[in-house]
């Protein structure tokens, strides 16, 4: 059997995204989602979570109103924006300023353990300006119980101003620190460049038969 790093699978799993993820439908009602598997859909936040901005200013974060954020040191701001209807997306925005920020969906914690070879965090995202420098996507579990992977790479892959899908295995986030019994934040996305996105539909989705993700075979 042949032996591939964990490095090489998840890039590889970046590069195959739109290949082997259908598209979400629409239709779902965001009210009776598993809030396990869906974190932000149709423009809805799915269970008792909330957005937050920060930045060094404040790195307890700003929460959104109505999908509306600033980070205190102004690095971060986030708004509505569209997808397939009004409203069902944010938009993102990373200043020119030197410093971290970081958008974060966070709630109460839960055990997503069963499910490490299984699925991957997918979400649909619209770049309008490349990332300058490395991002990082992130799963949180209480600091500093958090674990990350660079997407900047694939990020500037995608054609601008179109929507494309982006998703990595869960078993690709790993840390000395980090565990999956315990996530309060299934999405975490921080640079310290400059960077404008959209984003749409954050969730698990499940991987294909047989693939391992980032876990070696």
């Amino acid at each position: 059997m042949i032996r591939t790093t964990t490095k090489a699978l998840w890039i590889a799993a970046l590069c195959l995204a739109s290949t082997w993820f259908a598209p979400v439908t629409q239709a779902a009602d965001s009210q009776q989602l598993n809030p396990d598997f869906f974190y932000y859909f149709n423009g809805n936040i799915v269970g008792p979570r909330g957005f937050a901005v920060s930045d060094p200013d404040n790195w307890n974060g700003i929460p959104a109103q109505n999908f509306t954020a600033e980070s205190k040191g102004r690095k971060l701001k986030m708004e509505p924006t569209d997808y397939k209807a009004k409203n069902d997306a944010i938009h993102v925005t990373w200043s020119h300023k030197k410093v971290k920020g970081t958008l974060a969906l966070n709630g109460p914690a839960m055990d997503l353990e069963k499910y490490k070879d299984l699925t991957a965090l997918a979400f649909d995202v619209r770049v309008d300006q490349k990332p300058s420098k490395d991002v990082q996507l992130g799963m949180d579990c209480g600091y500093p119980c958090r674990a990350e992977v660079p997407i900047a790479r694939k990020l500037r892959e995608f054609k601008k101003g179109e929507w494309s899908l982006l998703w990595m295995p869960l078993n690709c986030f790993k840390s000395d620190d980090f565990d999956l019994t315990k996530i309060k934040g299934p999405f975490l996305l921080s640079t310290d460049g400059k960077m404008t996105i959209g984003i749409a539909n954050i969730r698990l989705e499940r991987l294909p038969a047989g693939f391992p993700g980032c876990k070696e075979e």
